[in-house]
């Protein structure tokens, strides 16, 4: 499968998802899928949040706690479930508000290995 239908099912499997991308930790979108055709800004998104998977890096480095996997932002009106795939990507799910979390992460961690496969 192609990432692009990976990510696809994903939007379809997690209800009040708004996005799923596989970014670069550099910042740069490999591929986003936006769940209804929303105006999306993918970009900023991605380049965000790669600088908080950076910052993350490095406070979990100074702690001596290992690699960080997963990365949950909570805010009022969207969501990010960040799942690291290997040290170069990282999965994002981005959510709506009332969107099923649970869900979410069980899902970021089914689509995180069929990228990790695929990559």
């Amino acid at each position: 499968m192609t990432f692009t239908e990976i990510l696809t099912e994903a939007t379809r499997n997690v209800e009040g998802i708004v996005a799923a991308g596989l970014v670069g930790v550099d910042g740069i979108g490999v591929e986003t899928v936006s769940a209804n055709g929303d105006n999306f800004d993918a970009e900023a998104t991605e380049v965000e949040l790669a600088g908080l998977v950076g910052n993350v890096n490095r406070v979990v480095s100074a702690l001596s706690a290992g690699a960080i996997k997963d990365v949950i932002v909570e805010a009022e009106n969207q969501s990010y479930l960040i799942s690291l795939i290997d040290k170069d990507y990282f999965l994002v799910l981005t959510l709506g508000p009332g969107a099923n979390l649970g869900r979410a992460r069980f899902e970021v961690k089914r689509v995180g290995q069929r990228l990790r496969d695929s990559l």
